[in-house]
């Protein structure tokens, strides 16, 4: 059987070896083409533009938010951008379930619940405009409403997410 590949018929066995292995040696950053290292390039800065511009997305925290919670559909509080401001908590009782409500600093969350699966608990301070927390078992939502962002256009319909056909 004959060690050398087909192309280097002219070369000793040790030989043969040697270039075949070679390849191995070098490190992984050699095989990269100047195509490469442009698409690396491209991908970072990328990256860094969008974690960049993350805080003036739509829907971060705002002038004018105010939360509303609801049970069955229907509003059962609101409470206005100034009041929200401001440091408070209230009690509120759903479908047989127990809330304690706190707010502070622009954001809100359902601290204590006596519902059985806690992921109103769970799900922490809402800050956003369009973040929700709800409670399925006791039919509550506590949603983050406000005015719209100055300059971003003048309707009044909110935002498409998703469009199906």
């Amino acid at each position: 059987m004959d060690c050398r590949p087909p192309g280097l018929a002219m070369v000793s066995c040790q030989e043969a070896f040697v270039l075949n292995r070679s390849h191995r040696s070098l490190p992984w950053y050699r095989w990269l083409r100047w195509g490469d290292y442009f698409l690396y390039i491209l991908i970072a800065l990328v990256a860094l533009a969008l974690f960049s511009r993350g805080p003036m997305l739509p829907g971060s925290t705002g002038v004018g938010q105010s939360a509303e919670i609801t049970v069955d559909g229907e509003v059962v509080k609101t409470i206005p951008a100034d009041q929200l401001a401001q440091s408070g908590s209230f009690e509120l009782d759903a479908h047989g379930f127990h809330y304690t409500v706190d707010y502070e600093s622009g954001r809100i969350r359902i601290s204590r619940a006596d519902c059985p699966d806690q992921v109103c608990v769970q799900t922490g301070w809402v800050f956003r405009q369009g973040q929700v927390s709800a409670c399925v078992p006791g039919h509550l939502i506590l949603s983050i409403n406000g005015a719209q962002v100055p300059g971003a256009g003048d309707t009044t319909e909110p935002e498409v997410d998703v469009i199906i056909r």
